[in-house]
């Protein structure tokens, strides 16, 4: 199969959508972010340890979740409380898109991958959960030549990614 896992999503239990996303104490949770090797605080994709196994992720590496729409980059946290073949992102998180034309996004923005369809015609909600993926480890040292800017932008090692790192100072 192309998309083998089922993306499953919830509110978000540290904040309500993008809000609260830069409280520091809420970081420092483990289910709240996973700190990447890079320093950046990373959405949490949860991964069964059977998959994580097979997929050769542990617990702190960074993930790329992906379909036909795009990817979205996420801290591994693997658990026994996801069932195999099913991944568990947060929705609602900020985007920090990496790049417009490839569709990579770093905050955790599942947006960029979820259907375009409404969640039916009587209510025009966004589909945030449900869908298939992939998930691959992914090397940054790679994304970093690549785009090279990218992990440049103002980041402050506790409340995240700050607003002038894409409005300008």
């Amino acid at each position: 199969k192309k998309y083998p896992f089922l993306l499953v999503s919830n509110h978000p239990r540290w904040r309500m959508h993008a809000q609260l996303d830069d409280v520091a104490w809420f970081r420092e949770i483990p289910t709240c972010k996973v700190r990447g090797p890079d320093g950046y605080l990373y959405e949490p994709v949860w991964i069964n340890p059977a998959d994580a196994e097979r997929l050769g992720v542990k617990t702190g590496d960074i993930v790329k979740i992906y379909n036909e729409r795009g990817a979205v980059l996420g801290g591994a946290y693997i658990t026994n409380r996801i069932m195999s073949g099913v991944v568990y992102i947060d929705h609602g998180a900020r985007a920090d898109i990496i790049s417009i034309e490839d569709r990579i996004d770093r905050g955790g923005a599942i947006d960029l991958i979820a259907p375009d369809k409404i969640t039916s015609k009587n209510a025009a909600g966004m589909v945030v959960s449900g869908y298939l993926v992939n998930v691959e480890k992914i090397n940054l040292e790679e994304l970093r030549n690549k785009y090279p800017w990218v992990f440049k932008r103002i980041y402050h090692p506790e409340a995240g990614l700050c607003y002038n790192s894409h409005v300008g100072a």
